[in-house]
C-alpha cells in the first residue's frame, strides 16, 4: 500500500506520498527473473521445448553454412535420388537438394513468424492497454473494432491476403513483406484482448492507487507501471502463436499461395511431392517433419513458459 507521511511545517503541513507498493512488486520482478533460469532447468516440458525452438534459430542462422548445395539449382542428372552422403535428404524432381531446401526453409519461415508475431504485438499491445486502463467509452470503441475484426474467419482473411499478394506478381521480396504484414494484422486482436483483460485486473491494485495518489500521468502509470505486469500471458501466447504462423505460412505456400518457386518453402515441398508420394516418399517425409518440429517446438515451450509463469496451470 502507499505511506503517507505530514510533517508540519511554519506554513501548515507537507504531505508526502510514498510508493512502497510500487517498490516491492518491482523488487518482486526482479527476483523473478532472476528464478526464471532456474525454473525452466526444472520444468522438463520448458526444456524440451526451449532446446527444440533453440535448435530451430540455429539452423535458421547458419543456414548458409549447413546447406550444402545451392537450394535453388536445378540438376536433372540428380533427378528423385534417394538420401545420400551426397543429398542427406534425397533430390527432387528437378534435382535440388532437399535437404538444402529444407535448411534455407527453416530460415524463411521462421524469419515471418516472428516477424509477424512482433507485428502483432506492437499493435495488439498499445491497443488491449489502452483499452483496459481506460475502459468506459474508450474501452467500448476499441473492444467493438476488435470484435468486428475477429468476426472475420482467420482462414479467410489469410486466403484473401495471399491471393492479393499472388495477384500482382510481387516480387519474393515485396510478397514476403505483404505475407508478414497479413500475418501480424491478423494477429493484432488476439494480442489486444489478451492485454486488456489482464489490464483491467491489474488497474485495482493498491499500487495504481498510489501512483495516481502522486500525480504520475495516466499514460505512464498504464504502460510503465501496469503493463510490464501484464506480460507473463502475452509471451505465453506470443511463442505458441509462432507455432500457429508457421503452420499457416506453410499451408499456403502448399496451396500455391505463398513464395513464387524456386523459393525453398517446407509448404510448397509437400505440395511438389505429392505426385510421388507412393514411390518417394522421402520427398514429403522430411518436409513434413520440419513443419511438425517447428509447430511442436513452439507449443512445448509455450505450455512450459505457462507453467512456469503462472504456477496455478500446473497445479490444475
Amino acid at each position: 500500500m502507499a505511506q503517507v507521511s505530514v510533517t508540519q511545517t511554519p506554513g501548515g503541513f507537507d504531505i508526502e506520498i510514498t510508493d512502497s507498493a510500487l517498490a516491492l512488486r518491482s523488487a518482486r520482478s526482479r527476483r523473478a527473473l532472476k528464478n526464471a533460469a532456474w525454473e525452466l532447468w526444472k520444468n522438463r516440458l520448458a526444456t524440451v521445448g526451449a532446446v527444440m525452438v533453440f535448435s530451430l534459430f540455429l539452423v535458421a542462422i547458419l543456414a548458409p553454412v549447413l546447406a550444402t548445395h545451392d537450394p535453388v539449382k536445378q540438376n536433372y542428372r540428380e533427378m528423385l535420388q534417394g538420401p545420400s552422403a551426397a543429398h542427406y535428404f534425397g533430390t527432387d524432381k528437378f534435382g535440388r537438394d532437399i535437404w538444402s531446401r529444407t535448411v534455407w526453409g527453416c530460415q524463411r519461415l521462421v524469419t515471418i513468424a516472428v516477424l509477424a508475431v512482433s507485428i502483432g504485438l506492437l499493435g495488439g499491445i498499445p491497443l488491449g492497454t489502452i483499452s483496459g486502463y481506460y475502459g468506459g467509452k474508450v474501452d467500448t470503441v476499441l473492444m467493438r473494432v476488435v470484435d468486428a475484426w475477429l468476426a472475420f474467419p482467420g482462414i479467410l482473411f489469410y486466403l484473401l491476403a495471399a491471393t492479393l499478394i499472388r495477384a500482382y506478381e510481387l516480387s519474393l521480396f515485396w510478397n514476403t513483406v505483404g505475407l508478414i504484414i497479413a500475418l501480424g494484422v491478423a494477429r493484432m486482436p488476439d494480442t489486444a484482448r489478451l492485454v486488456r483483460g489482464t489490464v483491467l485486473a491489474e488497474r485495482e491494485k493498491d499500487y495504481v492507487e498510489a501512483s495516481l495518489a502522486t500525480g504520475e500521468a495516466h499514460l505512464y502509470i498504464a504502460f510503465r507501471q501496469i503493463l510490464p505486469n501484464c506480460l507473463s500471458p502475452v509471451i505465453v501466447q506470443a511463442t505458441i502463436a509462432l507455432g500457429f504462423e508457421l503452420l499457416i505460412i506453410a499451408s499456403l505456400s502448399f496451396l500455391g499461395l505463398g513464395a513464387p518457386p524456386p523459393t525453398p518453402d517446407w509448404g510448397a515441398d509437400l505440395n511438389l511431392a505429392r505426385e510421388h508420394m507412393e514411390t518417394r516418399p522421402y520427398l514429403a517425409i522430411f518436409p513434413g517433419l520440419a513443419i511438425s518440429y517447428a509447430v511442436l517446438a513452439f507449443n512445448l515451450f509455450g505450455d512450459g513458459l505457462r507453467d512456469i509463469l503462472d504456477p496455478r496451470t500446473a497445479e490444475r
